[in-house]
Formats: structure tokens, C-alpha cells, sequence
């Protein structure tokens, strides 16, 4: 019996080192809970993060922004609890001058939104089984009023085919859609 426990341990052991004479990969290479490194601050908020979080280089990315600042995704993740590190960063975040504009909780995941001056912080939070993964994306922010309005189909800035040049409808002016049936009246809009 141990021949044979020898020879499963030797298996084993050629198995966790990967065989590399032979071409076999190790099955535990390139696991994505395995490849992370310690971090105590955000590389792109210079903030402290929560301790127990690893970052995992592979999952974002860094460069040099049109503000003169970092922005990317930075993918970190630790066994730390969701409430305590949701409060950690936000007081870290408004001392160095963020301005929090939305923060969205439901469960296990949470959202923020911060500002400051042209830049934008997004931190997805989301808490799993054993950890929680932390996803902080850092941009340039959009002026105002350079989203399109998706409700109309239309993106703010060219007038609709066959329309007026203005997407404002004129007072007194009825459009209507719909109503392909007799028994179907068309929808009516107006501008009051």
C-alpha cells in the first residue's frame, strides 16, 4: 500500500509542476483567484483601499486621459465586507475632493458615481460567495447635454429625416404614428 501512496503522491506532484517535459500545462496556471497582487491603494484614485484586496492586472487597464489624469478599469477583489468597504472608499474619495452624484444599492451589489472637475469615478461593487469584487472605472466626464436622447431616436444634434430643424415642436402642431389598423386610432402628440 505504500508504493502505491508514493506513486499517486509523485503523480500528483508531476501533475501541480506541469510536466513540462512532457507538454502538460498545469491545471492551476492561469487561474484568475491565483494571479492577483497585494494593493493597498487605487492606481487610479490614489486612495487606500480596504486591506485583504488584490489586484488583478489582467482584468483592466491604465493609460493617460485627454484631462491630463490616469483613467481605466482597475479590477480588485478580497474577502472584505461590502457595507464597511462602500464607507471606506466614500470618506477617502470626499476628502480628496469627489463629489458623489449617484449611489445605487440592491443586495449584494452596489454602484457610485463620483465627479470631480472634468473626471468621472465609477466603483461597481459586488459581493459573491467567498469575495468582493471591486471595479473602478476612471474617465474623462461628459459635458452636459452630450448624451443622446435615446427615447426619440434622435441624438440631440440632427433633425429628424423628413422633419423641421428643430426637434422642439412648434406649438399647435399634432404628429402622429401608429393606427396601421381601422380599429386602431393613431397616437397623437402635441405641443401644448
Amino acid at each position: 500500500m505504500s508504493r502505491f501512496a508514493v506513486f499517486v503522491f509523485a503523480l500528483l506532484l508531476a501533475a501541480i509542476q506541469g510536466c513540462n517535459g512532457l507538454g502538460i500545462r498545469n491545471p492551476f496556471h492561469g487561474d484568475p483567484l491565483t494571479g492577483g497582487s497585494e494593493a493597498a491603494a487605487s492606481g487610479l484614485l490614489d486612495i487606500p483601499l480596504p486591506s485583504g484586496m488584490k489586484r488583478y492586472p489582467s482584468h483592466g487597464y491604465q493609460t493617460y486621459g485627454a484631462h491630463g489624469g490616469r483613467e481605466g478599469l482597475e479590477s480588485l477583489r478580497g474577502n472584505i465586507d461590502l457595507s464597511g468597504a462602500i464607507q471606506s472608499l466614500h470618506a477617502s474619495l470626499v476628502r480628496q475632493g469627489w463629489q458623489l452624484r449617484i449611489s445605487l444599492r440592491k443586495g449584494d451589489r452596489a454602484v457610485q458615481i463620483y465627479e470631480r472637475g472634468n473626471v468621472s469615478a465609477l466603483l461597481n461593487f459586488r459581493r459573491q460567495t467567498v469575495m468582493t469584487i471591486l471595479e473602478i472605472w476612471v474617465g474623462g466626464r461628459l459635458p452636459d447635454g452630450s448624451m443622446p436622447n435615446l427615447a426619440d431616436g434622435h441624438d440631440g444634434q440632427a433633425a429628424p429625416e423628413g422633419g423641421s430643424e428643430s426637434l422642439t415642436p412648434v406649438p399647435g402642431t399634432v404628429e402622429q404614428w401608429g393606427g396601421g389598423e381601422p380599429s386602431a386610432p393613431p397616437l397623437q402628440e402635441r405641443a401644448l
